[in-house]
């Protein structure tokens, strides 16, 4: 199974494809902030404990909100068990609203997105730098998408028998993006120095924390998520054993696309994290998010 990452001969070539105020995507965005688009054409799935959302009340009539904050949820969202991080809130909706989704639903994390992947981010609220929320939502009215069903920015890629992580180079802290010319591609290409994957990192904090709530060796973790793509996933191995994914576990997709797979499919994967706030097989949803919602 092969990811198609890739950067446009447009971008590439340093042509400015950037939205104009008179585009599809800009004359969406539109729409969207003076509250005519509906539920039904775009909505926009939080999963929230305690987060502050008042940065995304623009978008509040195309809001739904999945809490598991007890007390402190809001009396507009749909209270959750704390159980199965944000995994089990997405999955939550899909199963709950699989024959009634929009026609284009983001999924996100409630922390207020911030540019960078680094030791000031707790990973929910990263976004790879030189993107913006809103190009969630407009994607399918981007004229330069490549896969107008589905909107993942890929910031790491893990190599799952090692563990072995690479992370996109502009989405570290400390890197800036240049002027923006387009919306970034899913994954960056060899065409320009200042998007690429880094090196390989061996992951041994992350090994060993998988290892205690896994309940496996930390040298056999890596082989321990193959065994759960194989029983799960119904789908190929990735090329090489390489997950490519979104940190936070941010995207957007449209319905067509999560009904390639059945119902059962997701409510497999929904009771399987619906135990333990924590459990094991969370980290490996947030890492597969791209091919388990739908068949890329």
């Amino acid at each position: 199974l092969a990811i198609h990452c890739v950067i446009s001969v447009a971008v590439a070539a340093g042509v400015a494809i950037e939205p104009t105020a008179h585009s599809p995507a800009e004359q969406q965005l539109s729409r969207i902030l003076r509250g005519n688009v509906s539920k039904d054409d775009l909505e926009i799935v939080f999963a929230q404990y305690a987060e502050d959302l008042s940065w995304s009340d623009q978008y509040g009539p195309l809001r739904t909100v999945y809490c598991k904050g007890g007390a402190a949820c809001a009396p507009n969202t749909f209270r959750l068990e704390n159980v199965g991080r944000e995994g089990h809130a997405y999955l939550s909706h899909i199963v709950d609203n699989y024959d009634q989704l929009a026609k284009w639903t983001v999924f996100s994390p409630a922390g207020e997105p911030t540019a960078g992947h680094g030791e000031r981010h707790q990973g929910s609220d990263s976004m790879l730098i030189g993107a913006t929320f809103d190009d969630y939502l407009v994607h399918p009215h981007d004229a330069g998408a490549l896969d107008p069903d589905a909107f993942f920015l890929m910031t790491a890629q893990l190599h799952l028998p090692t563990m072995s992580q690479a992370l996109r180079s502009r989405c570290v802290d400390g890197q800036h993006a240049s002027k923006r010319i387009s919306v970034p591609q899913m994954c960056p290409g060899d065409s320009t120095a200042s998007d690429t994957w880094g090196r390989y990192e061996d992951m041994q904090l992350l090994r060993r924390r998988l290892s205690l709530q896994c309940g496996a060796d930390d040298e056999v973790v890596g082989e321990t998520m193959l065994m759960w793509w194989d029983d799960l996933m119904q789908l190929p191995r990735p090329q090489e054993n390489i997950l490519h994914y979104a940190q936070g576990a941010r995207f957007a997709v449209s319905r067509d696309r999560i009904r390639q797979r059945p119902k059962a499919f997701y409510e497999h994967l929904l009771d399987l994290v619906s135990v333990g706030v924590d459990p094991c097989l969370s980290y490996f949803y947030e890492w597969a998010w791209y091919y388990i919602v739908g068949i890329p």
